[in-house]
């Protein structure tokens, strides 16, 4: 269930380490082909997709059958889950419901206590669930069939989703849907761009300063090329990880800086400098320009003492 990848050039770590990832693809053909004990070894692998610690528990009618560890989560959290395919045209009653219930308070041992602040339980099945297990399953037990948990394969597969975000969706009660994961995510979105672009400004604002590495009285450059800023940006944006960073975003970016209701950034033909505007007045733009000088305080004292 796993592809070998070395890691790649530009990593910090050895060349010679090798990673284990799971093939996204083998584990939605197992989501969607197996039944009984094949069909619990597939929502592990299909979890271990999602990077979190998958483990397969004993096969005793006492026990859940899949447990989910997220230690990289702000708030770290556990999963346990119940699985169950029946045939197409059949519905997942409420047993499960009722199993997940019983047994899943018996996972919080003492290893447990100390490492989670919070556990959930869910229950995976395929093809649908019943409208008594939907009823049922409210306040305390999530229900999530294979193809909204392929769905959420996808979007991982896509966007890298974070474990607090799959927390979000991991936390829902009753059917946790199609509709519901898209939401979820488009929020995560939306605040990743918005960070994203914080990032961005303020290292288009280190940039434009004499020397942001030492000078803490921070003495603008005088009028200076935009492909030259540009050019320095990106060599920030790899020091600080910003994935995919192309000099056409920055550009973009630093034109953002100058318009008549911010104007951080001046521009004269195809050459840029920072305005005059203070720090102050920055932080009275609003929760942006408050968001920005935090943003620009951290980065610059990350330059200044090489904490990267």
């Amino acid at each position: 269930m796993c592809t070998l990848i070395s890691a790649p050039d530009d990593d910090l770590l050895p060349q010679s380490l090798v990673f284990l990832l799971p093939d996204i693809d083998e584990a939605i053909r197992g989501l969607g082909e197996k039944r009984g004990r094949e069909f619990e070894e597939a929502v592990r692998d299909a979890m271990k997709c999602l990077d979190l610690d998958t483990s397969l528990t004993e096969t005793t009618e006492a026990e859940s059958d899949v447990v989910v560890e997220a230690l990289h989560a702000e708030a770290p959290f556990f999963v346990v889950v119940e699985c169950q395919a029946v045939h197409e045209g059949s519905q997942i009653g409420v047993d499960k419901v009722g199993q997940i219930r019983g047994n899943a308070a018996s996972y919080l041992d003492t290893r447990r206590q100390q490492l989670f602040d919070k556990y959930y339980k869910l229950v995976v099945g395929k093809p649908e669930f019943s409208n008594h297990a939907k009823e049922r399953a409210l306040p305390d037990v999530g229900l999530l069939s294979v193809e909204t948990l392929i769905r959420l394969l996808r979007l991982h597969e896509k966007y890298y989703l974070s474990q607090n975000v799959l927390q979000e969706i991991f936390e829902g009660t009753g059917e946790i849907d199609v509709d519901k994961v898209n939401s979820v995510v488009r929020q995560y979105l939306r605040r990743d761009r918005y960070f994203r672009r914080l990032e961005i400004y303020s290292l288009i604002y280190a940039a434009l300063l004499k020397d942001p590495f030492s000078d803490r009285t921070e003495q603008r450059k005088k009028w200076t090329p935009l492909g030259q800023i540009v050019a320095e940006v990106v060599t920030y944006g790899k020091m600080f990880r910003i994935r995919d960073l192309t000099p056409n975003e920055v550009a973009l970016l630093a034109r953002d800086l100058d318009n008549p209701f911010i104007r951080i950034v001046e521009s004269r033909g195809s050459e840029i400098r920072l305005s005059t505007i203070s720090e102050e007045t920055i932080q009275n733009f609003g929760p942006l320009g408050e968001d920005l000088v935090s943003k620009i305080r951290q980065n610059l004292h990350k330059l200044r003492t090489l904490e990267l």
